[in-house]
Order: structure tokens, then C-alpha cells, then sequence
């Protein structure tokens, strides 16, 4: 299941949320976290909840008052800020998010239309396009096969800034 909201935090919400998003340390991911499996296109923030626990939570309530399939029950998650630049697109591949239950993505910069997320079949067809739109909100099945598609710019300034999450039914703490 794949679900969508436009819209999804209110404006002077969002544009708050846009700017502390943009005010994240931004790392690559390293080789040890290669070695636990980890790997990403893109430089990523740390945990939310550590390094910005307001913003964690304002989008983290905001999800669970929407009320959804995935969200009805206690779950676990971590959030981070992404940042994937145009030279990010040859490194980037078709996957499942692994050892979670959920994941989202909140677009956060301006709107690209060429660029969004593309959902997958099991062998790989495309099956769902989601265009990249400033505040629309995804959530889905981490079962589901899916890539980032075509993104773009050279930095922050003008770069696919996005906030990712991934969830878990298991309690245990993440």
C-alpha cells in the first residue's frame, strides 16, 4: 500500500519545518555503516530525534493524526533529513527498505516534477510514479521495490532535501 497527502503540514508549519530541515549537518554514509549494511545516495542528517527532537515530533504527531492504515497501532521510528544532488542519480538503485514495517518520505524543497519516487514490482517493473511536490507526503509498505528518480542541483540551495522515515511494529527501542 501506497498512500499520498498533499499538503501535508501547514504552511507556516512547513515553511518552519523547511528551514530547520535545511539547518541539519549532513554527512555521507561511511564505510563502517556500509559494513552493517547501511547505504544510501546522498549525504544524510543524523537521527531527528537527536539532533532536532521539536521537528521529529511536529512531523512525527502530524503523521499519526492522519489517522492511517500503517499508523493505527504503537510503532518505533527514525527520521532523518536527505539531501540527493544531481550526481547522486548514477549511485542510486531500486530497494526495499529492509527490517522495517513503514517508511516516508516529506518532500521539502521546491516542487521538480521530473523528479519524484518510482514504485516497483517484485521484478521491478514500475508500477507507481510519485512526483516530487513541495509538502506531499508519502507513506508505504517497505516491502515495496522503490528508487528516487532524477535528482537534481548541485547543493542544498537547489538540491532533492527531503525528510525520511522508517518505522517498525517491534517496541524495541531505534
Amino acid at each position: 500500500m501506497i498512500s499520498v497527502i498533499d499538503n501535508f503540514l501547514p504552511s507556516e508549519i512547513f515553511q518552519a519545518a523547511h528551514n530547520e530541515t535545511k539547518n541539519c549537518d549532513f554527512k555521507a554514509v561511511t564505510s563502517e555503516m556500509q559494513k552493517k549494511g547501511f547505504n544510501w545516495p546522498g549525504v544524510r542528517s543524523s537521527a531527528l530525534k537527536t539532533i532536532n527532537p521539536l521537528l521529529d515530533s511536529i512531523i512525527a504527531n502530524n503523521i499519526v493524526s492522519y489517522q492511517l492504515p500503517f499508523t493505527n497501532g504503537p510503532f518505533n521510528y527514525t527520521q532523518f533529513a536527505h539531501l540527493k544532488v544531481e550526481k547522486d542519480n548514477e549511485s542510486d538503485f531500486i530497494h526495499t527498505d529492509y527490517g522495517d514495517d513503514f517508511a516516508w518520505l516529506l518532500y521539502m524543497s521546491e516542487t521538480n516534477l521530473d523528479s519524484g519516487t518510482k514504485f516497483y514490482t517484485e521484478d521491478e517493473y514500475e508500477h507507481n510514479f510519485v512526483r516530487f511536490v513541495q509538502n506531499r507526503f508519502i507513506i508505504f509498505d517497505c516491502r515495496i521495490k522503490h528508487m528516487a528518480i532524477n535528482s537534481y542541483g548541485k547543493d542544498l540551495n537547489d538540491g532533492r532535501l527531503s525528510i525520511n522515515g522508517f518505522a517498525s511494529y517491534s517496541m524495541e527501542k531505534k
